[in-house]
Order: C-alpha cells, then structure tokens, then sequence
C-alpha cells in the first residue's frame, strides 16, 4: 500500500509543499511551488465579514469555508420588475413592476457553483443581526416547508457550470437569477408558493388581494409608489428553532427567524445539500465535525498546486468573461431538472422543480 507524507521544505531562497509517496521501496517526490499552493488553500480558508455596513442595495456578508461560500445581498425598498408565467416556460410570461421592502438574498455556493438561494423582506434595513425577516411573496419560494429544503428557498435549477469564473462574476450571474428575470412559475405546488401562502393566511380576503394577486399588486405600485411596503402587513417567518428552518411554523413554541439565524443555522440550500450545517457555521461552534474535512483541504489544496507558479490576475479573468459573454436566450435557462439522489419519481418532480 503506498504511504503518502507532506512537509513544508526550505529549498534554496523559498519554501516549497513537499509529497512523498512510497511504494516498492521507493521514494517518489513532487514539490508545489509555495504561491501555487498558498492561491489554493486560500480558496478553502475561513472567512467572515461579519455585518458589513451597508445604505441601501449591496453585500450584507460573506463568510465560507472549505467549498462552501455564504453571501447575503440586501435590495433597498423600490419598484422593480418581476417576469411572471402562468405555468412553466411560458413563453408568454408577463413582465409586472412591483413594489417591494427591503428584500435580502442569501445565496450558498459549492465549489464555486451555485448550490441555491434563499430569499426574504424586511421592513428595516439590516444594520443589526435581529432584524425579523418576512415572507416574500412571489412564486417558488418554500413558505411551508419543501423536501427539506430551508424557508424561504427560490426553486432554482442547477443548469450551467460557474466553477471557472471569477467571484464577482459567479455572485452577478447569482443575482441575476434570483432578480425575476427568470419567470416565476405560477403553477407551481403549495410549499413553494408565496402568493398562496399569504392569501391562504389572510383567508382570501379581498383587501389584501395586493398581496397575491400580481394585477392588483401592480395597480397599487402605479398609484402609491414603494413606501407603503414599510408598514405592510407582511407576515413574518416563523419557525421551530435556529436549526429547525425548514418551513413556516404555526407551534406555540416557535420562533421569529430572524438574519442572523438565517446565515448561521443549520438548513438545506438544495435537495442534495449534504452540509446542512456549512462549515464556517461548524467551525464557529465548536469545530469538531470538520477536522476531517480541513486535512482533506490541505491535501485538495496541493493536488490543485502547480510546480510552477505563473500568476493570476482576477481583473484580467473577469474582463476577458465580461467582453466574451453574450446576451442569452431566455429560453437557454431551462432544461430538464436534475433526477434526485433517491431517485423520486413521483408525479409532481417534474411541476415542483421548475424555476423562477
């Protein structure tokens, strides 16, 4: 069985990461230049801004570790306009402009893919970690609870490979996502529907119809502007507990989720996430389960390495992205959703995993 050590090596003016591998008696050794591997661990290396401060729409937070990356985006109060279908791939999907609140966007990556988002109202900007979130509601977003998956959930297919951009260009194409410029689908099954939810919650009274009905939404923005979304009767989420926030709760001993539970608690960011609890959130309590995932970083780290270091420089990726990208039909964001890991079948997959 081959045996495998790494060391740091002093070699000459600098220090290389070192592999040696034995087998037959023998010594086979690779050396990494220290830049390379320095790049590369870099990406799995822990970090959290904490609450950046912010006026108006821009980044909340970033925090990741290992292959995970948490983002938080918040949007200042405004009309903007929303792509609604009638069913999935409506070609016919209506554009509305619709007032909203504070609206802030939580997106997870994995291995600088988007793994999935998440999305919620305030009615305060987000300058303190409690601040209640409330749900939003428009079309594909879990309300009452989804296959597991954390409230507030934008059902998004996994249909294109980011891990070659930069971050600036992964977290624009993110946004863009979750901005309704993909149509939400208004045919879509109860727990991802926000505009069911509210109306269901305020027993279809007609009153608050602007609440559900995009027609009627609308009319009120052209008439009133965006500030009546500040004293809006949204309905704020509630649920089990910080690591219990998979669906709206209605138990006597439930609780208001608010931001900072949201970033730090344990949900599921897609069908597939298997680290509910992501590794910076891990790694902030009290570590343990991911000891095994840091020595595998470091290993990862030196595979990606080269033994001679040519540079990187993230301006010139992006510009080269920035000036290749085409406009894209939008009929090229929909295909097929992925078959799940247990493979379920049923009748409603096809219907229930649609996108925006």
């Amino acid at each position: 069985m081959d045996k495998v050590s790494y060391s740091f090596v002093k070699k000459e003016d600098s220090i290389v990461f070192r592999s040696k591998v034995q087998a037959f008696n023998l010594d086979h050794v690779t050396d990494k230049d220290i830049r390379s591997f320095y790049l590369q661990f870099s990406q799995y290396a822990a970090f959290d801004t904490g609450l950046l401060p912010l006026d108006g729409t821009g980044l909340l937070c970033i925090r990741k570790a290992g292959e995970y990356t948490q983002v938080s985006y918040q949007y200042k109060p405004g009309s903007y306009y929303v792509n609604w279908g009638t069913y999935e791939k409506d070609p016919e999907a209506k554009k509305y402009l619709l007032a909203q609140p504070y609206r802030v966007v939580i997106i997870d990556f994995k291995s600088n893919n988007l793994l999935g988002a998440r999305t919620f109202y305030t009615t305060t900007p987000v300058t303190h970690p409690d601040v209640q979130l409330y749900h939003v509601n428009l079309p594909n977003i879990n309300c009452r609870g989804y296959r597991g998956n954390g409230v507030g959930w934008i059902c998004l297919y996994h249909n294109t490979d980011w891990s070659g951009l930069t971050f600036n260009e992964r977290l624009a194409l993110a946004l863009e996502r979750c901005s309704g410029s993909e149509a939400y689908n208004d045919n879509n099954m109860s727990e991802t529907d926000g505009p069911r939810f509210y109306r269901d919650m305020y027993q279809n009274d007609g009153s608050f119809s602007y609440m559900w009905n995009p027609s009627v939404w609308q009319d009120k923005t052209s008439k009133e502007g965006h500030e009546w979304t500040l004293s809006a009767p949204w309905i704020p989420v509630v649920v089990e507990g910080v690591d219990q926030q998979g669906a709206h709760s209605t138990s006597s001993k439930a609780v208001p989720l608010t931001f900072s539970m949201a970033l730090t608690g344990t949900y599921k960011s897609y069908y597939t996430d298997k680290m509910p609890l992501k590794p910076i959130n891990a790694l902030q309590r009290n570590g343990e389960s991911i000891i095994s995932d840091i020595t595998n970083y470091f290993v990862q780290s030196y595979n990606h390495s080269s033994t001679q270091y040519v540079g990187k420089d993230i301006m010139e990726d992006s510009k080269k992205f920035r000036s290749s990208r085409k406009e894209v039909d939008q009929g090229q964001l929909f295909e097929e959703p992925e078959e799940d890991e247990d493979n379920d079948n049923d009748d409603h997959d096809h219907e229930e995993e649609s996108p925006f």
